[in-house]
């Protein structure tokens, strides 16, 4: 396999769409922008995956991070983010959803929230390890209580 190839293929048009997007940020995709950019590892703005333009995505953690807009809480908009997001994670990628409202009023948890996602991240496939939030069950206990 050619370990330059791009999988998955980006539709035709999408690294145009992705420019024109980067060009005109939202207000709290700006505001969150400048707190990302500053994070390693790196992440990238408006990018292209697939057929879709993802908000921000860190390629080497395969997250996703998607800044939602009152509009998301429509059926029909809901739906198609479900469907977005099915595929993103069949492509391996996680994905964090986070209302622009919490990036107005707490940007340093959304921060903090989006940096744990990263440190965390478990390649699809490999089992699963205890975490320093999720000590393995035994620590601390006298043998003679288990």
């Amino acid at each position: 396999m050619d370990r330059f190839a791009r999988t998955p293929k980006i539709r035709a048009g999408g690294v145009a769409r992705a420019r024109r997007l980067r060009a005109d940020p939202t207000y709290t995709e700006a505001k969150l922008w400048t707190r990302l950019r500053d994070l390693d590892p790196h992440f990238r703005r408006e990018a292209p995956i697939g057929p879709y333009v993802v908000d921000f995505a860190c390629h080497s953690a395969k997250l996703v991070v998607e800044v939602d807009g009152g509009v998301h809480d429509r059926t029909d908009v809901a739906l198609r983010d479900l469907k977005r997001d099915h595929w993103l994670m069949a492509q391996g990628y996680r994905v964090i959803r986070i209302p622009s409202k919490r990036v107005e009023i707490d940007l340093d948890a959304v921060i903090d929230d989006i940096s744990k996602a990263v440190g965390v991240f478990v390649p699809p496939g490999a089992s699963s390890a205890s975490t320093p939030s999720q000590p393995f069950p035994l620590e601390g206990k006298d043998s003679s209580e288990v």
